[in-house]
């Protein structure tokens, strides 16, 4: 902060700053609590060990983190609110360390190369934590680069006008820097070249300071070029920070839904069509079998991945290399797991072929060397699902209590599901279908 000891604002900047650390914590509150509900970026995996999955649950909690963070930004723009109001109208009355201006540029490119390269990189390692914790970083890296920015002018420059007015300039062209800097940053997706702007704009400010004619006091006591100058860098900081609050905050989407066409609908319509795995299924005569299917006894398969209209199905085939026919009955109980955590699924019988109607469950007989198999079908997410950390599929028997492993035959993550997605099962049935 700045080394201003004067007895009448002595108090009343302590408030201010006391005011603008409760809201530097509050925002960092927010940031904390809402790492807890992001996946880590480098290691997916981690969502089931820390709780920290993509739930119902978390997505309410971190919209309502940026709020969190927004309160905290109101609340630090209060503490700066106040320490402008109690900083001095008059200049520094000595200037404790006077350099030439070749020496305050060199101290200001000194300010931005050092907080450019060490609270900069910061900055870019807390969007890998959460997305909330990028305006704290921000706003950190913008006041401490602000204020080191004025005790370089008030301790190396001799007066021109007062402390107020240069606490305001020195701000305000942090901002201005931070902006500046971020567009080669995002540009060609490095650090240096935004050190490197941040640190030009600083020089330049220094310089265009040096420029300007002197004029000790107040800051409306300044001519038209000040004023305009001061103007352009206040509306900059104005458009810095209402960038970075329309950001933060989780405005609502139009929905993008249409509206139903007023056109007359039949008084009954046939259930929807869901993907098939084959067009014409093979028939198998039936096997007579008086003994359950053990586990040990057959080996697993999937195939005909399909899509259609936002729906997927596959079927999952188990052969039996046992020396004696057997049956399979009921409804097999399946697990996702997705990077190494059982998804929370919800899993239901129904037909494929007519998925409105109830499905009863059969009983098939697979004869030594055949084949039984059903069909698993599902509405997929989408880009909403993770479709590059690896899955397994884990296939439990009625009556049976160790899962079976199911070989997936379409890429790492063919199950476009999320947590709380419904999974369809449909009945046993003789042969591959």
């Amino acid at each position: 902060m700045l080394d201003i000891d004067v007895a009448t604002t002595a108090r009343p900047l302590r408030t201010a700053w006391t005011v603008t650390v409760t809201g530097l914590l509050v925002m960092l509150v927010g940031a904390v609590i809402a790492a807890r509900y992001t996946p880590f970026w480098f290691d997916p995996s981690e969502c089931g060990l820390h709780d920290r999955c993509v739930t119902p649950e978390s997505t309410a909690m971190l919209q309502a983190m940026w709020w969190v963070v927004g309160v905290g930004i109101v609340v630090v723009l209060a503490g700066l609110a106040l320490t402008w109001r109690a900083l001095p109208r008059t200049p520094e009355p000595t200037t404790a360390y006077p350099l030439p201006v070749w020496g305050r540029a060199g101290a200001a490119a000194i300010v931005g190369v050092t907080f450019g390269g060490v609270l900069g990189f910061f900055v870019l390692v807390s969007m890998f934590f959460a997305v909330q914790a990028l305006p704290v970083a921000l706003c950190v890296f913008w006041l401490l680069q602000g204020h080191a920015l004025v005790w370089v002018q008030l301790r190396t420059a001799p007066p021109r006008r007062s402390v107020r007015a240069d606490w305001t300039i020195g701000l305000s062209v942090s901002a201005v820097a931070i902006t500046v800097g971020a567009l080669p940053a995002v540009l060609y997706r490095a650090l240096e070249p935004f050190a490197i702007a941040n640190t030009g704009v600083l020089v330049a400010a220094v310089l265009l300071d040096q420029a300007l004619p002197p004029r000790a006091g107040r800051l409306g006591e300044y001519g038209p070029v000040q004023r305009r100058a001061a103007t352009v860098i206040a509306a900059l900081a104005v458009a810095v920070v209402g960038h970075v609050v329309y950001t933060a905050v989780p405005w609502p989407k139009p929905d993008a839904t249409p509206l139903p066409s007023p056109q007359l609908q039949p008084a009954t319509r046939p259930p929807e069509k869901l993907p098939t795995t084959s067009n014409v299924p093979t028939p198998t005569p039936p096997v007579e079998a008086d003994t359950p299917c053990a586990p040990g006894d057959l080996t697993w398969s999937t195939t005909g991945w399909d899509a259609t209209m936002g729906s997927r199905a596959v079927t999952v085939v188990a052969t039996h290399h046992g020396r004696r026919p057997c049956y399979l009955d009921g409804f097999a109980s399946i697990t996702i797991t997705h990077g190494g955590r059982p998804l929370q699924l919800v899993v239901e019988p129904a037909s494929i072929a007519q998925p409105g109607l109830p499905v009863a469950a059969q009983r098939v007989g697979v004869a030594p060397g055949g084949t039984a198999s059903f069909a698993v079908f599902w509405k997929g997410y989408g880009a909403a699902a993770d479709q590059t950390t690896p899955q397994t599929l884990d296939v439990v028997l009625p009556g049976a209590a160790d899962p079976s492993s199911v070989p997936l035959s379409d890429g790492p993550a063919p199950f476009d599901v999320i947590d709380g997605a419904t999974v369809h099962i449909d009945a046993w049935r003789a042969g591959v279908h």
